[in-house]
This record gives structure tokens, C-alpha cells and sequence, in this order.
């Protein structure tokens, strides 16, 4: 008998929340777009009469609060982030005001490694903490390759032709001194000691380890959303 009630039980609480979500469903909606990056698929915000929904996938924008090194970062750091002009839709609605902050946790951090690799920031942004206070729940993480912020393939590249210009002036330097060595100093030393240098610098420049990942106060960078960002209608400003 206790057997039947609880089934019973269990296939009314099923039937309920499948009420819920079927009627959440037909609930009527209109679509916005998010604005600021052309290079995602994904825009599209649902806007119903209690709440905005942004989609998976959107890609949106934010600033570091203060400055961040990763040769000084762990697993399980707290960063904050900003939206210092909030988040707007194309049709002109305001989701998120000025100064919301995205608060990430360091999930890995992986140190630069030789042959020019660049260290990786892995976070996970979960929370998405409003002016006044309020919390709402968020899961996004960097977007990119590998969800994780680097130092570009360009500084890795100049950090390289640093060492290989360097080390270019030490050469012509060490190819006067051979040539005084053997009493032939002049433009034919030079010309030798220069190529000696250069290529010592280029294999410096590539075998040692890459570099860590360096955000200024203010800076920059995308996040894309791994599962829908729900904005109560409390906080975004309706149309009139």
C-alpha cells in the first residue's frame, strides 16, 4: 500500500513540474539582440513578461576590475570583473546597469612552458553581482580557444625577436673580438660575429618558456556563456 501511495506520490510531483515548465514554455516572448561582437552566431535574448533570457553561447564583454598577473595567480583565486557601461540589447533595452560586477573563480592555471608556450588562466565567471547588491547565478567561461585567457601568439612571437635583436648587437661585439683575435678586425668580422648572435637569439628566444598572462586595470576581454543568463524583470528597464 505505501508502495502505490509513493508512486503516486512521485508521478504527481512529475506531472507538476512538467505543468511548470510546459506553461513556462508557451509563455509568450519576443526576441532582442545583443550588441558589441560580430563574431558569435549566437545574439539572441528572450524577453518575456518577468524576465530576460540570454541565450547559451552569447559572447559578452567585460573589464578586469584591477590589475592581474598570472606568475601570481592559484586554483581557486576570486577575480571581479566589470560592465562599466552594463549590458544593452540592439532594440535599446538596458539588461544589466553601469558598474555590474562578473565574479570568476580560477579553476587551473597553467605556468609558461618552453618553446614559447604561453601560460593559460582557466575561470569559471558564476556569479553576475549588481550595484545594489544582488546576485544572480551565471556560468560562462573566456572565450576562445581552450576557454582560457593567454597572452597572444604576437607577444610570444616579439618576446622571441627580442632575444634575436638582442643578442644580434652582442654578436657584431663578439665578432670584433675574433677578428682582433686573428688580426682581421673590420666588416668581415662583424659580418660574422652578427649571424652568430642573431641565431643564438632566435633559439633563446624560442626554446625558453613563454609568457604569463598580464591584464591592466581596465582591460578587456570576451566571455562566452556555457547555459542561459536570467535576468529577473526587477532589473532590466522595460520599454516603454
Amino acid at each position: 500500500m505505501l508502495k502505490k501511495i509513493f508512486s503516486l506520490f512521485l508521478l504527481f510531483i512529475i506531472f507538476s513540474i512538467n505543468t511548470v515548465i510546459a506553461q513556462d514554455n508557451l509563455q509568450p516572448y519576443h526576441i532582442e539582440h545583443l550588441s558589441g561582437y560580430k563574431k558569435t552566431n549566437t545574439t539572441t535574448v528572450k524577453i518575456t513578461a518577468d524576465k530576460a533570457v540570454i541565450l547559451p553561447n552569447n559572447v559578452i564583454q567585460i573589464s578586469f576590475n584591477s590589475y592581474f598577473n598570472s606568475k601570481y595567480s592559484k586554483k581557486g583565486d576570486i577575480i571581479d570583473f566589470s560592465l562599466p557601461n552594463g549590458l544593452s540589447t540592439v532594440e535599446g533595452r538596458c539588461l544589466l546597469p553601469c558598474n555590474t560586477k562578473i565574479i570568476g573563480c580560477i579553476t587551473c592555471v597553467e605556468k609558461p612552458k618552453i618553446f614559447n608556450r604561453n601560460a593559460k588562466v582557466y575561470i569559471l565567471f558564476n556569479e553576475v553581482l549588481l550595484p545594489n547588491g544582488c546576485s544572480i547565478p551565471l556560468i560562462a567561461y573566456p572565450y576562445g580557444k581552450d576557454n582560457a585567457l593567454k597572452e597572444s601568439g604576437w607577444k610570444a612571437a616579439g618576446k622571441a625577436a627580442a632575444y634575436t635583436v638582442g643578442l644580434f648587437g652582442i654578436g657584431a661585439g663578439l665578432g670584433a673580438w675574433i677578428g682582433a683575435g686573428s688580426h682581421s678586425a673590420g666588416t668581415g668580422a662583424l659580418a660574422l660575429g652578427m649571424p652568430i648572435g642573431a641565431g643564438v637569439g632566435l633559439i633563446i628566444g624560442v626554446i625558453t618558456p613563454g609568457l604569463h598572462f598580464r591584464a591592466k586595470c581596465g582591460r578587456k576581454i570576451y566571455i562566452r556563456l556555457e547555459d542561459c543568463l536570467i535576468i529577473p524583470c526587477s532589473v532590466y528597464q522595460k520599454q516603454n
